[in-house]
């Protein structure tokens, strides 16, 4: 399947399951449409902000979406919700901000200081910059040039 088309889909599942989390009193996380081995997988991955996420939180979320996402593809598809886990990835400007404090790791677009790879805590989020300590070095990394980011979690942080 090319590329924007999975994009395009994955836009439609965000705008269908968006409303439905919210009124749930959750958030969405992160969205995947992919093949996995002979079988295509939609992932959505929910959060409760200041709780854990149950298994009832992820049936509920799962039954409401279920036939509106199933209209959208014309192949069978596993529908799975769950919880992005502890080391969530960071896709949105807020997600920086929310957790400030906490030790990321970040792949860049294009190497900073001789690297595209970054792992240290996020000091500050401002107007479009994450602010990250790593390595000994106060980073000043646009957001726009972040390919992937993601929460690392170490024993003996809980």
């Amino acid at each position: 399947m090319e590329k924007n088309a999975k994009a395009a889909i994955v836009e439609k599942i965000w705008d269908l399951t968006t409303p439905v989390a919210s009124e749930l009193g959750l958030d969405i996380v992160d969205i995947e449409y992919l093949q996995d081995g002979g079988y295509w997988y939609v992932r959505v991955y929910i959060e409760k902000p200041d709780a854990e996420i149950t298994l009832v939180d992820c049936a509920n979320v799962s039954n409401k979406i279920e036939e509106d996402v199933d209209a959208l593809i014309d192949r069978k598809f596993f529908l799975e919700v769950s919880s992005p886990g502890i080391e969530r990835p960071l896709k949105i400007e807020k997600d920086f901000m929310r957790f400030v404090g906490d030790k990321a790791r970040l792949i860049l677009k294009h190497k900073l200081e001789g690297s595209r790879n970054w792992t240290g805590e996020i000091s500050s989020y401002e107007n479009g910059i994450i602010y990250l300590d790593a390595e000994g070095k106060k980073l000043e990394i646009p957001f726009n040039e972040v390919k992937k980011a993601n929460l690392v979690f170490e024993f003996g942080d809980f």
